[in-house]
């Protein structure tokens, strides 16, 4: 089973009429290290599209990838309950 997790950008912390951007991270295989590097990297990756035009570029990507990371984390973490509720 391939298991995946989504890294979102709310647009709502970009105060933008955008709609929100998303990714998906395998975790398959891979270490928890390997998992927080793709979890930095997908989260890089919508934030940098979430915050083109905005005002104040820097400090919402700051908040935008803090608030993906930490909430690809509890996604995470959700998920690992699950699968060992599960066995």
């Amino acid at each position: 089973m391939i298991r995946t997790l989504t890294v979102a950008a709310v647009a709502a912390l970009i105060a933008a009429p955008a709609a929100a951007q998303s990714t998906r991270v395998s975790l398959d295989g891979k270490s928890s290290a390997q998992v927080q590097a793709d979890i930095a990297k997908a989260a890089k990756k919508v934030c940098t599209q979430a915050v083109v035009g905005a005002s104040f570029p820097r400090e919402m990507y700051a908040s935008c990838f803090k608030h993906a990371v930490k909430t690809a984390n509890v996604q995470l973490g959700a998920q690992s309950q699950m699968a060992a509720a599960q066995n």
